[in-house]
């Protein structure tokens, strides 16, 4: 065994986890220079180039680079996932952050948990906002959600199926009238979430209804959103998690089928760390409490 390489093998996973020299570095407590300096060494005892150097900051791996770090970051996951058996870590104990969206995250996962923490009073789960790329390593992040058809490049549990309604102020209806068709929803403001999935345009071209120019408000989250509709603003899309069937002040548009814009929502946890005990326990326990509402 080439012992020389070991030491530097931590270096290369942290520069092809982050992608970069700087934050490789920031995760080590180590200067950029230090970083290249090890990645120098250890292409030069293995004989065998790594990265292909686009720039003095950028870079690619090469095809050796990437088979490489696939193996790397497989075998300290396994590796970890030992130490924590040898030391008996109890996942009860674990200290995690989840990712997920502000409204799941409001929603969804504070109350369950509430629930878990209640339960296992030793457990500390972190909720952190969904940046709309899934940086796990870079971002500290243990487990997130995700929407849509189950990513391959990660470990997914299936949660749920969210559903889509379509919702306006009991107020908004009263001033600007009640639409029960698509055709007549295009007459009235829209409320759209910015950085969303353009659920409108694609309601309407699933539906084949020329819609011209829709006046459509952007607010910057589901939650607002709701608030939006509350306000009476306009009209809206919402999850069913955000609609509450008891509230009095908000109509769901039961005339207008709006299922075609339904989706499911994922667990997902890098697949190299699938196995770990405590990431393991974690996504069971929430698959349970989701599969119990």
């Amino acid at each position: 065994m080439n012992y020389k390489v070991l030491p530097l093998l931590k270096y290369f996973h942290a520069l092809s986890q982050t992608g970069s020299f700087t934050k490789a570095a920031e995760q080590l407590s180590i200067s950029q220079s230090t970083v290249s300096t090890q990645i120098q060494k250890l292409e030069h005892y293995l004989q065998v180039k790594l990265l292909t150097r686009k720039s003095k900051h950028q870079f690619t791996l090469t095809q050796e680079g990437q088979t490489l770090a696939e193996e790397v970051a497989h075998l300290l996951g396994s590796l970890n996932n030992q130490l924590e058996q040898l030391q008996q870590v109890e996942p009860s104990h674990a200290n995690l952050t989840i990712s997920a969206s502000t409204s799941v995250g409001t929603a969804v996962l504070l109350p369950i948990i509430a629930k878990l923490q209640n339960r296992y009073p030793d457990l500390m789960l972190h909720l952190q906002e969904n940046a709309s790329k899934k940086r796990f390593f870079e971002d500290g992040i243990d487990i997130a959600t995700n929407y849509g058809v189950a990513d391959e490049t990660f470990h997914s549990v299936y949660l749920m199926e969210v559903k889509k309604y379509l919702v306006c102020s009991a107020g908004y209806a009263l001033k600007h009238g009640y639409p029960t068709d698509l055709k007549a929803v295009t007459k009235h403001r829209l409320i759209a979430q910015a950085d969303g999935k353009h659920e409108w345009h694609s309601l309407f071209a699933r539906s084949h209804i020329e819609i011209g120019h829709p006046q459509i408000q952007l607010v910057s989250s589901n939650l607002a959103k709701l608030e939006a509709i509350k306000l009476g603003l306009g009209i809206g899309l919402l999850p069913h998690y955000l609609c509450d069937p008891n509230r009095k002040d908000l109509l769901v548009i039961e005339e207008i089928d709006v299922s075609c814009l339904n989706e499911p929502l994922y667990l997902i946890c890098e697949k190299r760390r699938k196995n770990e005990g405590k990431i393991h326990w974690l996504m069971s326990k929430l698959e349970q409490e989701f599969s119990e509402q």
